[in-house]
C-alpha cells in the first residue's frame, strides 16, 4: 500500500469530547499527522502521539461543544484492551478544509479501508 496517498498533515486531535468544563479554547488539543496502514494508522502531533492497531468503530459528526466542525470519531482498542476514543477533523486552511470535505474524505478512507 502506498503510505503517502494515506497521510494526512495539518489535522486536528482530541482524545475525547470537547466540553466546556474543560476550558479548552482551541477547537483541538494537538495538531499533527494523521497515517493510515493496513493493519491501522498512527497520529504524530506536536503533543501526541499514538499508533491504532484494533480500530473497533469510526463514525462521522459534531461533538461536544464544536457546533461547526465535523469529526471523525475513532474508537479502538489500546494496547492494554482498553476500548479509548480520538479525534480527527482536516484543519487544513485554518479548518476550512475539513468543512469543505477533507473530514469526510478521511472518515470515509477510515471506513472503507478498515471494513467498518
Amino acid at each position: 500500500m502506498n503510505t503517502t496517498e494515506n497521510t494526512f498533515t495539518n489535522i486536528w486531535y482530541l482524545p475525547s469530547k470537547n466540553t466546556w468544563k474543560d476550558f479548552q479554547v482551541m477547537a483541538m488539543k494537538d495538531i499533527g499527522t494523521l497515517r493510515l496502514y493496513t493493519h491501522g494508522c498512527a497520529y504524530d502531533g506536536d503533543q501526541t502521539n499514538i499508533k491504532i492497531a484494533k480500530i473497533a468503530n469510526v463514525t462521522y459528526g459534531k461533538q461536544g461543544r464544536d457546533f461547526i466542525n465535523n469529526w471523525v470519531k475513532l474508537e479502538y482498542y489500546d494496547h492494554l484492551n482498553e476500548l479509548k476514543e480520538a479525534y480527527f477533523a482536516d484543519g487544513n486552511k485554518g479548518g476550512w478544509a475539513g468543512i469543505f470535505g477533507g473530514t469526510k474524505k478521511i472518515y470515509t478512507l477510515i471506513k472503507d479501508m478498515y471494513n467498518l
